[in-house]
């Protein structure tokens, strides 16, 4: 229930929101954190990368194919 306020008593000033973050933030939260030494051959960040750019290849060709063999079948 929302509090009543007397005549008298001053306004709030209303809350102010959560900065917004960013639309990537939901995908890839640590996005701003990549650097040039994440890309440095041999290195575990550049393995990881590489490993989830492969799985998202992967998936992108998956639904591409299911949606080509839903269109011709």
């Amino acid at each position: 229930m929302d509090e009543q306020r007397s005549p008298t008593e001053p306004a709030r000033a209303p809350t102010p929101k959560a900065a917004a973050e960013p639309p990537y933030q939901a995908v890839a939260p640590n996005l701003d954190r990549l650097s040039r030494d994440s890309l440095k051959p041999g290195s575990v960040s550049r393995r990881r990368i590489g490993r989830a750019a492969i799985g998202l290849l992967i998936v992108v060709v998956v639904v591409a194919g299911l949606i080509i063999g839903t269109l011709l079948g």
